[in-house]
């Protein structure tokens, strides 16, 4: 059986951390007002979609700031409330586009680390095309349970970690499994992407799936109890959007992942 080189990431992963890489090169060059204006538009903004659904959302929060004029919390709230009233942000897209904007270069680059280190053995499993519906529905999801836990903030999630998230719990649908490796480098073809995946069930009473989802929680707590800068003002990390993105990867995998045969043919 022929052996793949060492450090052989699947195209479609470089692709997308290309993506983000490059878009925050662009964003990093902008000058703050239209970067400002960029993430406003392509991050994903909760209270802008309860406008979209319900309306009146933005005028409650500027009536609210103007009710409370002591209140400097809220002179933020009304300002982008405001803003968002002439500007509305790109919906539906940016369900999908917030992820492929971060706060910093540490905040892209430690994200792509995570999505070559899971995307790999992911990609490899499903292939191209599935392994972007799967990342595009796990940020969908992530986007999702952010706007259920923040359904009138303003201020807009970027980041793919929701995405990411996805990758990880597919990942341990299979990685576990005899022969497998939880790492995105053990490239032997034999190994690392090819075993049967465990069910949904199962997965949920394994014991080494739930001490790495139970780490996997401990790191999400500890990061926002420590919170980081979301870009524009100061705000803690969107966990949500991280548990959100998890939940999705989880069950989407059994739909997405392809039979034995198929993934036989590859090799």
């Amino acid at each position: 059986m022929k052996r793949e080189p060492i450090f052989n990431v699947p195209a479609v992963v470089l692709g997308l951390i290309a993506a983000m890489i490059a878009v925050h090169a662009v964003m990093d060059w902008l000058d703050a007002d239209t970067a400002s204006e960029w993430i406003m538009a392509y991050g994903f903004v909760p209270a802008d979609v309860s406008e979209r659904l319900s309306g009146g959302v933005l005028h409650h929060l500027k009536d609210l700031a103007a009710a409370k004029p002591d209140d400097n919390s809220l002179i933020g709230t009304s300002e982008l409330a405001e803003y968002l009233l002439g500007q509305p942000s790109a919906l539906p897209f940016s369900f999908l586009s917030y992820a492929f904007l971060h706060a910093s270069w540490a905040h892209v680059l430690m994200n792509s680390a995570w999505l070559l280190a899971f995307g790999s053995l992911v990609a490899r499993r499903l292939g191209s095309v599935r392994f972007l519906c799967l990342f595009a529905v796990s940020a969908f999801g992530g986007a999702a349970a952010h706007y259920l836990s923040h359904t009138e903030d303003v201020m807009p999630m970027i980041g793919a970690s929701g995405a990411v998230s996805g990758m990880m719990a597919a990942a341990i649908r299979f990685v576990f499994q005899p022969g497998e490796s939880l790492s995105g480098f053990s490239l032997n073809a034999a190994g690392t992407y090819r075993a049967p995946a465990l069910p949904l069930v199962q997965t949920c009473r394994d014991r080494r799936t739930l001490r790495f989802i139970l780490l996997w929680l401990a790191i999400n707590i500890a990061t926002d109890l420590t919170g980081v800068p979301l870009g524009l003002t100061e705000g803690s990390i969107a966990w949500e959007a991280h548990l959100g993105g998890f939940l999705v990867g989880l069950l989407a995998f059994s739909f997405l992942d392809p039979p034995l045969e198929a993934m036989d043919d590859k090799v």
